[in-house]
């Protein structure tokens, strides 16, 4: 079955995910109300993004090519509280020519606070427009799907 033509995944269930990254709760991360506050959430989101993303776009050895986020839909579902740990789940949705879709879930044990979609652009640092990935990048990023 093509990849397309695939149901879309349940970004609320762990099991959708298979790459993550552990972020302590910081005790400045909460709010008046004594829960995570939805900007330090956004940043466990953007964390998770960037811990996979920017390995890759180094790896391409490209010093022109870059990425930008064009667009981002947060979900907040549940609260966060501190102590603890939050572990984001990344997984991405869509590959197209100049961007791609990065799905982001923020999870306290097994239950899902938050959830994300993030638009990311190939961008040429030199032309300050979008650009084609390099197809050797384009394969890596298909490890994330």
């Amino acid at each position: 079955m093509p990849r397309d033509s695939q149901p879309a995944f349940d970004q609320r269930s762990r099991a959708s995910f298979m790459k993550w990254v552990t972020i302590p709760i910081r005790f400045a991360d909460q709010d008046i109300l004594g829960h995570v506050n939805n900007a330090a959430t956004a940043t466990y989101l953007e964390q998770g993004r960037c811990e996979h993303l920017i390995p890759l776009i180094e790896a391409a050895h490209e010093p022109d090519l870059d990425i930008v986020l064009a667009r981002i839909i947060i979900d907040y579902i549940r609260e966060i509280r501190y102590p603890g740990t939050a572990e984001v789940g990344v997984r991405i949705s869509h590959i197209g020519n100049k961007s791609f879709v990065i799905n982001a879930s923020v999870f306290v044990g097994d239950t899902c606070s938050a959830t994300s979609a993030a638009t990311i652009v190939f961008f040429d640092k030199t032309s300050r427009t979008s650009r084609l990935p390099p197809a050797h990048l384009r394969a890596s990023l298909q490890s994330l799907t």
